[in-house]
C-alpha cells in the first residue's frame, strides 16, 4: 500500500498560533517512494497563512526521510521563514499486517532565537470496515536549546478514510493539542479542530488535497482552508 498522499504530515508548532499545515501520517514506507509536495493553510479571520514545501525519499522497505522547509505570515513579510525540519520515518509492521503502525522522528531548527524542537511520534492504521480504514498518532516533543520551555508537548491526531471507484479519497480528519506535560491546559484552552478533507489526482504522477478544519473550544482557530500539491517521482 502507497503511502496516502493526504496523509504525509509536519509535526506542527506545539503552540496553537500558527496555522495547521500537519497531517495524519501514514506508516507504511515502501521501497523506491519519492515525492514532493507544497501545503498552504489559510485562517479567513485572522488572515494568517502558513506555508511549507518538502521532499522525502525512501531508503528501503522500512524507512524513509523527508526535509522540509516552513514559512509564516508576519507583521514583516506575507514569507516570513519559520523553521527547517529533518524527519526519519520507520515503519514497524510487515507488509501483510491489518495492524500497520510506525515511528517518526523530528529535529527542527526554528528562526528568531527560538528554541529547537525534538520529536517522536507514534503513528497506526488499521481497517474498521471493508471500505474504510482509520489513522491514530500520538505525538510528543521538546523543546531543546535557549529559552526552550520545559516539559513534552503532547498531541493526538487521529483520521477515518475511504478510497473511492473513481480515485477520491475522502474523510473526516480531527487534531488535539494538549500542552506541556509541565503546564497541561483546561480543555478550552486546548487546540481541538475537526474537519473534512478530500484527495484527488488531477494529472499523471500530480494530486491535490483539500480540506477544512473547524475550531471545537475557545483556544482554536474558529476555521481554517487547506490546500496541498503533491507530485510523484
Amino acid at each position: 500500500m502507497r503511502i496516502a498522499i493526504f496523509s504525509l504530515a509536519l509535526f506542527a508548532t506545539p503552540m496553537a498560533a500558527a496555522q495547521n499545515t500537519g497531517g495524519i501520517f501514514s506508516p507504511v514506507v515502501n521501497d523506491d517512494h519519492r515525492s514532493a509536495q507544497y501545503r498552504v493553510t489559510y485562517n479567513p479571520d485572522t488572515e494568517g497563512l502558513a506555508q511549507r514545501a518538502h521532499y522525502q525519499q525512501s531508503i528501503n522497505g522500512d524507512l524513509m526521510w523527508r526535509g522540509l522547509v516552513s514559512a509564516r505570515k508576519t507583521s514583516d513579510s506575507d514569507v516570513d521563514f519559520d523553521f527547517v525540519q529533518a524527519e526519519l520515518f520507520w515503519e514497524l509492521s510487515d507488509d501483510d499486517d491489518r495492524w500497520k503502525r510506525g515511528l517518526r522522528f523530528d529535529a527542527r531548527i526554528r528562526d528568531d532565537d527560538r528554541p529547537g524542537l525534538l520529536g517522536m511520534h507514534w503513528t497506526n492504521q488499521f481497517p474498521v470496515t471493508d471500505n474504510w480504514n482509520a489513522r491514530i498518532v500520538a505525538l510528543s516533543a521538546i523543546d531543546v536549546g535557549d529559552d526552550a520551555r520545559d516539559g513534552a508537548f503532547l498531541q493526538t491526531r487521529g483520521n477515518v478514510f475511504t478510497r473511492l471507484d473513481t480515485g477520491q479519497t475522502v474523510g473526516v480528519e480531527v487534531f488535539n493539542s494538549y500542552g506541556s506535560t509541565d503546564d497541561f491546559r483546561d480543555f478550552e484552552e486546548q487546540t481541538h479542530q475537526i474537519g473534512p478533507f478530500a484527495s484527488f489526482p488531477v494529472a499523471e504522477d500530480w494530486s491535490l488535497f483539500t480540506g477544512a478544519l473547524l475550531g471545537l473550544t475557545d483556544a482554536s482557530a474558529d476555521a481554517e482552508l487547506r490546500i496541498w500539491v503533491v507530485r510523484g517521482f
